[in-house]
This record gives structure tokens, C-alpha cells and sequence, in this order.
């Protein structure tokens, strides 16, 4: 482009300077009719330098001209350029923006999930808080209940407790005093009458005068009999009068009954007298 621009340039300072060299030489032509040889030399000479100094002023323009297009061809393309980097930075702009949006967007989703979660969290812990505090408030509950019934089984059980190792102590005493009252008949058969505490299929515990007095074993071989009927021991009632022979065990040293008359409290009967030669445990004769 530019070498185009600068041989039009050319072209043209060319074609003005033909054209005044046509015009000079008809001048010329029209001279010589007047004009001397030497003149007619002269003025050739002139003329061939102004049509060299009209080339060289055409050159220069075209130069000028030339430098002129270069110049402009240069901020043209310096401009592109320009705008080249301007479209490159408003792009890479642009791609900061949006990738400055997604972190933001994903940075305000993460927060949300984390304030959820936190929530989710709180409401948790406190569901499960009082879930605790009902549990521990139950279980207290029931403690106290259980410490409640605990000390009353206790204040029940101990009156009970006590009249049995009263029981348990006085029959020892009993059972102590039989042998060492019988000496060498202890082996004997016995007879002993009393008041029923209680009784069941294995043993019948006598008192006498409201005192545990003897805790008779009853086995198979134990003959009983209720009202005059033949019975089983747990057929004594608490409270029934009975009349009963044993005999004390080398072996464990418990009395075991041989026989057993009881009558209910509904036929009370008298205590039977002691027969001679023989005595109740504990008691000499």
C-alpha cells in the first residue's frame, strides 16, 4: 500500500512536469525563431534543471506523503491493537466478574448450609436436652419411689425381723435346754403341748404361754391328725392346740415329731399334763 501511494505520488509530479515541458517547448519552439543558438542552449539547460528540481519537489512530496500514510498505517494499527487489548481486558474482566459471582454465590450456599446445619444442630441438642432432663426427672422419679417403698418394706420388715430372731433365739434356747434337760434320754420319745405360730408340710412351731417354745420337723413317718381326722401338718391352722410326741435327732439335734393331735380353735382343748417320767424341753422335772 504504501509503495503504491508513493509511485502515484509519482506518477503524478511526472505527469505535471510533462506537461509544463510541453508548454516550455512550444515557448521554445516559438523562440528559436528569434532566439540564438547559444540562447536556445541556455534556456534548454534552464529548463532541464526546473524539470529536475520539479522531479526532486515531486519525490520529496511523495515522501512526505508517504511517511504521511506510514504515520497513519501505524496509528491504525496501534489503534487495532489498542482496541485488541481493550476487548482482551474488558473479556478478562468480564471472566473475573463472573467467576467472582459463582465464588460468591457458592461461598453465601455454603454459609446457608452451614447456618442450617448449626440450626439443625441447636434444635438437636435441644430435643435430645430434654429428652435427658425428662429421663433424669423419670429416673429420679422412680428412685425416690423405690427409696420410698424401700423404707417402708424396711419399717415393715423390721418388726417382723425382730419377733423372728425373737422366735429363732427363744427356740435355740429351747432346743439347747431339751437335751441338757434330758441327759441321756435324749433320745427318748417326748411329749410337749402348746399353741400353733405356725405350720406347714415340713415343720409346726409350738409356744407356750405366747413364748416360740419348739420347732418340730415333720417328715413322712409323722403321724397327724386334725379334730380326730387324719391330715396333713400344713392342715394346721395358726392358733390350734396341739398335742405332740418327738424325739430329738443324734445326728442334727432337731426334734422330730412322732405324733401330732391338733384341734382348731373352734374345739379348744386343755393342755395335756405332763405324764410322769416325762418333761417338756427346757422345763425340769
Amino acid at each position: 500500500m504504501k509503495s503504491r501511494a508513493a509511485w502515484l505520488g509519482a506518477g503524478v509530479a511526472a505527469l505535471m512536469a510533462g506537461t509544463t515541458a510541453c508548454q516550455d517547448g512550444d515557448r521554445s519552439r516559438q523562440e528559436k525563431v528569434e532566439n540564438t543558438p547559444e540562447q536556445q542552449v541556455a534556456q534548454a539547460q534552464a529548463q532541464s534543471e526546473k524539470a529536475f528540481d520539479d522531479a526532486r519537489d515531486a519525490q520529496k512530496e511523495a515522501s512526505s506523503q508517504q511517511r504521511e500514510a506510514a504515520r497513519a498505517q501505524e496509528d491504525v494499527q496501534r489503534k487495532q491493537q489498542d482496541l485488541q487489548e481493550a476487548q482482551a481486558r474488558a473479556q478478562k474482566e468480564a471472566q473475573e466478574a463472573q467467576t467472582s459471582q459463582q465464588q460468591a454465590q457458592a461461598r453465601t450456599q455454603q454459609a446457608q448450609s452451614v447456618a442450617q446445619q448449626a440450626q439443625t444442630s441447636a434444635l438437636e441438642g435441644q430435643r435430645l436436652a430434654q429428652q435427658n432432663f425428662a429421663t433424669q426427672q423419670k429416673q429420679a422419679s422412680n428412685e425416690s419411689a423405690a427409696a420410698n417403698q424401700r423404707i417402708a418394706q424396711q419399717n415393715t420388715q423390721q418388726p417382723q425381723a425382730a419377733n423372728a430372731a425373737t422366735q429363732q433365739a427363744a427356740i435355740a434356747r429351747n432346743s439347747q435346754a431339751a437335751p441338757t434337760a434330758q441327759g441321756s434320754q435324749a433320745t427318748q420319745e417326748q411329749q410337749i403341748a402348746g399353741e400353733v405360730l405356725s405350720a406347714s408340710a415340713q415343720e409346726v412351731l409350738l409356744s407356750q404361754r405366747g413364748e416360740p417354745r419348739l420347732r418340730l420337723k415333720v417328715g413322712p413317718s409323722t403321724q397327724v391328725r386334725v379334730d380326730g381326722r387324719a391330715a396333713s401338718a400344713a392342715d394346721i391352722q395358726e392358733g390350734a392346740q396341739i398335742r405332740a410326741s418327738y424325739r430329738t435327732d443324734e445326728s442334727s439335734g432337731e426334734p422330730q415329731a412322732l405324733r401330732i393331735d391338733a384341734t382348731s380353735r373352734a374345739q379348744p382343748a386343755a393342755p395335756a399334763p405332763v405324764e410322769s417320767g416325762e418333761s417338756s424341753p427346757g422345763v425340769p422335772r
